[in-house]
């Protein structure tokens, strides 16, 4: 038992002792005697300011102001990447060897007066610097010598290789980058034989669009889209400056005055973006098709690629918006949809629902059992046409919608409505495996333009006329099985015996 207790008195000490020589010697816990020493720890949101001064002289410096990273003594937004590649390298960099400790020949390394000098700044003033130097015999790690102190480190190349790229490196290459969601308006001009091509949408709703020229017509959400994505995701793969002296010159030489194409993007919280595009680029890029770029007012020249090009030029009509009902399926809160017999389905029959207290109810209240109501809502809200047949048609009879075979009235929660018209067989469409798929000519009303639709839309109207015609016989049934059920008085015709009529 002695020994025990004895045994127990030493274990306790031995944990004094270690704990009070971690507390005095916290670095033995992080990096041990044998492992590579961290040489830098910071949060990365604390770095605001990057400093890069080579041995030639030059002098590259980022900083952070109001979250905007810019490159001092210019213009240029610092490039993102290079300023989060800087962040992610450093901010937690541990040597992989140490080489020596207080070099007699620095430049042997890279470092003394070869040496690239970097200054790291955080938020609350603090400062962090090191000596970049050069490729070690393996050419994968760097020489590297942190400030203060005479210590060489290799650490791994990713982490100070970039240091040697000239300023346009450092720069930000999306030079158009913006938020579709706060672009209210696309006009552009692209010079073309035969006569320019003009493009003017505007934004009328969260995803409605409307085109003035080169012709009023609803233009399509996602294609609208694609073009504001074309414009924002610009990219430079090269940078030219102009000066006063050239500029005019070099302007046309370029082929931006005039423009091939003139681009502006409206916003609501914004100044418009103005892009011109150029002519060619003669840059050796068999994969890319480049062209000159530049924003009105800038001093800077891009070399980007010219694939926004092919997207403005397309068709108008191919913007043309597809969904004709503009409404929000989650939006719709009632159906009403009446049928006419025709010379294949003697089905017919008007009926309505409605969404309350999340579901859908019929008319008198009872809940629709099943998903046709939602498919029904759906269907049509989101109605998209495969052709538009006749924008505006002096006899709509010639597709059965003078005296439509289906009617379908949507109604949305802030009351607005859309009549949707179906009418008479169209032309199929053929699939690329030669099968046909029935198709309908529609038609909104109040709007005078004919489409064709999936045969889908009047299937949908069936399927709730054919519910609705079930759940009225089977009301009827009951209420004459409630006739023929005596009353008290002993009123009311009786029932017969079971198995008898």
């Amino acid at each position: 038992m002695k020994a025990f207790r004895g045994t127990l008195i030493a274990a306790v000490a031995l944990l004094l002792l270690v704990g009070a020589v971690l507390l005095l010697r916290p670095d033995l816990l992080s990096d041990g005697p044998e492992g590579p020493p961290r040489l830098f720890q910071f949060e990365k949101h604390e770095l605001v300011r990057i400093e890069v001064a080579r041995p030639d002289g030059d002098v590259i410096a980022l900083a952070e102001k109001d979250g905007q990273w810019t490159i001092e003594g210019t213009d240029f937004t610092a490039g993102r990447s290079m300023v989060n590649r800087v962040k992610h390298q450093i901010h937690d960099l541990t040597a992989r060897a140490t080489v020596v400790e207080d070099p007699e020949q620095p430049e042997l390394y890279g470092l003394g007066k070869n040496a690239t000098q970097v200054k790291l700044q955080m938020r609350d003033g603090k400062e962090m610097a090191f000596l970049a130097g050069d490729p070690n015999p393996s050419s994968v790690s760097y020489y590297i010598q942190p400030l203060p102190g005479s210590v060489v480190y290799t650490v791994k190349k990713a982490a100070v290789d970039y240091y040697s790229l000239t300023l346009d490196e450092f720069r930000e290459r999306r030079f158009a980058s913006f938020d579709s969601k706060d672009a209210t308006r696309i006009q552009a001009t692209l010079r073309q034989e035969g006569g320019d091509l003009v493009l003017d949408i505007e934004r009328v709703g969260d995803n409605e669009w409307q085109m003035h020229a080169p012709t009023q017509m609803g233009a399509n959400d996602d294609r609208v889209r694609r073009l504001l994505g074309r414009v924002s995701a610009l990219k430079a793969s090269d940078f030219m400056t102009l000066t006063d002296a050239d500029r005019a010159q070099r302007l046309v030489d370029y082929g931006l005055n005039p423009p091939r194409a003139d681009i502006t993007v409206r916003f609501a919280s914004r100044e418009p973006l103005h892009v011109l595009v150029g002519q060619d680029s003669p840059a050796d890029n068999r994969f890319e098709e480049l062209a000159y770029m530049m924003l009105e007012g800038d001093d800077t020249v891009y070399v980007a690629r010219r694939g926004l090009l092919e997207e403005f030029s397309q068709d108008p009509a191919e913007l043309r918006n597809r969904r004709v009902v503009s409404l929000a399926t989650a939006d719709v809160v009632s159906v009403d949809a009446s049928l006419k017999a025709d010379g294949t389905d003697d089905l017919k029959g008007e009926h309505g629902v409605r969404f309350a207290a999340e579901q859908w109810l019929w008319k008198d209240g009872v809940p629709v059992p099943g998903s046709t109501p939602e498919r029904v809502a759906r269907t049509l809200a989101e109605l998209e046409v495969d052709a538009f047949v006749e924008d505006a048609p002096t006899d709509l009879s010639a597709y059965g919608l003078a005296d439509p075979l289906a009617r379908a009235v949507l109604a949305d929660k802030d009351g607005n409505e859309r009549v949707v018209l179906i009418g008479s067989t169209g032309a199929p469409e053929v699939d690329p495996e030669g099968r046909e798929h029935a198709r309908r000519y529609a038609a909104i009303e109040g709007d005078p333009a004919v489409y064709l639709v999936s045969d889908r839309s009047l299937n949908v109207i069936k399927d709730l006329i054919r519910e609705g015609n079930r759940k009225a016989e089977a009301d009827a049934d009951k209420a004459a099985r409630r006739e023929r059920i005596p009353s008290a008085s002993g009123e009311g015709d009786a029932l017969p015996p079971e198995g008898q009529p």
